[in-house]
């Protein structure tokens, strides 16, 4: 074991149980506040960032114990810290998550396990490595594997570690994998360009657009509605960076202002006037601030059954997280089977896959006869489908996209040709 790596354990019953935690001393201090033979809760702390809960598990294989175990865990998470559970739960949810030995049935406590996931909001952080954590080791038909073992994470947690990322080690002095979980970020990439919704509350916003739109550009009509969007794309990103800048930290900004004013009146009493008015500012630019806050973070989210006006800006920055999460590729399958990892081999295996569907199989058209099809349209449909598109045909298909939708590769999504 590398030098810079501390663990703590929880001794076994016999041939079984035991929990063994080992961490990097740069995740910052590890503390342990509790610890029984189905879990141990430690405190991870550093001085730049809050506290938050790791909670490692050993279910127990009877269901009544681990009745006592999810309450506990409910308990801990009710605290509101930030908290991971990650071990092994001895229970699985699906279908999915058993090979061989007998049909999955929904038992009552694979019912209340799922039940204990949703009550506490619980999220499967997901896996990258083998599919199943636990073998039994036996020969032929009777062999078994299983998902037993995990990590469950609250919305706050995930919100402090975006990218965390759970790894299943190779099962050797074990039947279970060793779970490896990751909070440091992988390489960072420039964002591509999205069209934010909140720049609509700024009038600045369509005067770029329609200047962007009025410049001359050659081409025909595709290249040319092309060239203008990638002109309108240059001066929106050069805009947002130069004039709206970072709304996260304009916010924070506005707080700090206004506590100092309200500190002030604290000790001094009245404000004078001038004060009084900048405060009465910073309140209406703080409001505003937060309404785009709420745009900004809704959009992302992708919901679409909250109704438009309410505001739930940390609903909405949960959803956005989440999602990313579930997006998230970790390891795929490459031509021969093979599992691969990392972001270099994973591109190349996308790369190879739409590379064989968009190429023309020589060999498989070799000896094929040429598919004739007789005419079955008449001069008045030949005419219709041939002629130009109309503006009105186009405009109709635009604004029969859903708004809020994912924009395409440019980056400019279906509310923007509708609102300009």
């Amino acid at each position: 074991m590398e030098r810079d790596w501390e663990t703590y354990a929880v001794d076994s019953q016999g041939l079984s149980g035991g929990i063994l935690v080992l961490w990097r001393r740069g995740v910052g201090t590890v503390d342990v506040f509790h610890n029984c033979s189905q879990q141990v809760i430690m405190i991870v702390s550093r001085p730049d960032a809050a506290p938050w809960v790791l909670c490692g598990v050993y279910a127990s294989t009877d269901h009544r114990a681990r009745r006592v175990l999810w309450q506990e865990i409910t308990n801990l998470t009710a605290q509101g810290t930030p908290a991971v559970a990650i071990g092994d739960f001895n229970c699985i949810q699906s279908a999915n998550e058993k090979r061989g030995g007998a049909a999955f049935t929904d038992r009552v406590d694979r019912r209340e396990f799922r039940d204990f996931v949703s009550r506490n909001g619980l999220v499967d952080l997901g896996f990258s490595g083998p599919q199943f954590t636990w073998c039994n080791n036996q020969l032929g038909s009777a062999r078994i594997w299983e998902r037993l073992d995990r990590a469950f994470a609250t919305p706050d947690w995930i919100l402090r570690f975006p990218t965390g990322r759970v790894s299943h080690l190779p099962r050797i002095a074990s039947d279970h994998c060793p779970l490896l979980l990751s909070t440091s970020s992988g390489p960072t990439h420039r964002s591509p360009f999205r069209f934010e919704k909140v720049w609509l509350s700024y009038p600045q916003s369509w005067d770029i657009v329609r200047d962007a739109w009025r410049a001359p550009v050659h081409g025909d009509a595709m290249q040319r509605v092309s060239r203008k969007l990638e002109l309108t794309k240059r001066r929106l990103r050069r805009w947002n960076r130069e004039v709206v800048g970072d709304i996260f930290r304009r916010l924070e900004g506005v707080e700090t202002s206004i506590a100092e004013l309200q500190r002030k009146e604290d000790l001094g009493g009245v404000l004078p006037e001038d004060d009084m008015a900048d405060l009465r500012g910073l309140l209406a630019t703080h409001h505003s601030l937060l309404r785009q806050h709420e745009i900004f973070w809704r959009q992302k989210s992708r919901v679409q059954w909250v109704s438009e006006g309410d505001r739930n800006t940390r609903f909405f920055h949960r959803s956005t997280v989440i999602r990313r999460l579930r997006s998230m590729i970790h390891s795929l399958r490459d031509g021969s089977g093979h599992r691969v990892e990392g972001e270099p081999a994973i591109r190349q295996v996308l790369l190879d896959f739409f590379c064989s569907r968009w190429t023309e199989d020589e060999e498989a058209s070799d000896g094929v006869p040429p598919l004739t099809v007789d005419a079955g349209i008449c001069d008045a449909e030949s005419v219709s489908l041939t002629r130009q598109v109309s503006a009105q045909e186009v405009q109709e298909a635009v604004w029969a996209l859903a708004v809020d939708k994912a924009p395409g590769p440019d980056g400019f999504p279906p509310f923007f040709f509708r609102q300009y």
